[in-house]
């Protein structure tokens, strides 16, 4: 994941997307296993899914 600010001059459009991204990893050290527990006690708090994932058209290798 690029969290860089675009090339000077380059505005694609998501820069206010790459800015709330980068406050909400900020809050967590930057830490996706700090998220992804963060978003798993919320789910049993809320009792619903947060994170809804699809099924894999090739199965994971173990």
């Amino acid at each position: 994941m690029n969290t860089q600010p675009t090339p000077q001059g380059h505005d694609d459009g998501l820069e206010w997307l790459r800015d709330i991204r980068r406050k909400i990893t900020s809050d967590f050290g930057h830490d996706q296993k700090k998220i992804g527990d963060y978003l798993r006690e919320r789910e049993k708090t809320m009792g619903d899914r947060i994170v809804r994932t699809q099924k894999r058209i090739v199965p994971a290798k173990p």
